[in-house]
């Protein structure tokens, strides 16, 4: 006889084992229907699209070097203020990584700003 104390661990295991499966599945499928897809498009005389190549988009990459550097600049002024004040450490980290980090999002917004301005960009949608 099993009992419920000695089932913990078993299901414990198996969670990991059968999400990994139920992943691996889930791609085979999607890979599956995505070509039966472009077959039967195939089959109609229709030319299935073609994959767009990657493409960098540069606000992106300003708007994730800022937050990252204002993380960053977070981390460091979180370990002064733990340091110099004798604040908690958690609580000078997370607020100086929240706030630095915010301020990273928000020079990022009026740098894209002022670099769509001088560009001629509209972005009123």
């Amino acid at each position: 006889m099993l009992h419920n104390d000695n089932m913990v661990p078993i299901v414990g295991m198996l969670i990991p084992i059968i999400g990994t499966i139920g992943v691996f599945t889930m791609i085979v499928f999607l890979r599956k229907y995505e070509n039966d897809e472009k077959m039967a498009m195939i089959a109609k005389g229709i030319t299935p699209p073609q994959k767009s190549s990657f493409s960098v988009n540069p606000s992106h990459s300003l708007r994730w070097g800022f937050v990252l550097i204002g993380f960053g600049v977070g981390l460091l002024m979180g370990s002064l203020l733990e340091n110099i004040i004798n604040i908690d450490s958690d609580v000078a980290h997370f607020s100086m990584i929240f706030i630095f980090g915010g301020l990273g999002l928000l020079t990022s917004y009026f740098y894209q700003m002022k670099l769509d301005k001088n560009n001629g960009v509209n972005r009123e949608s």
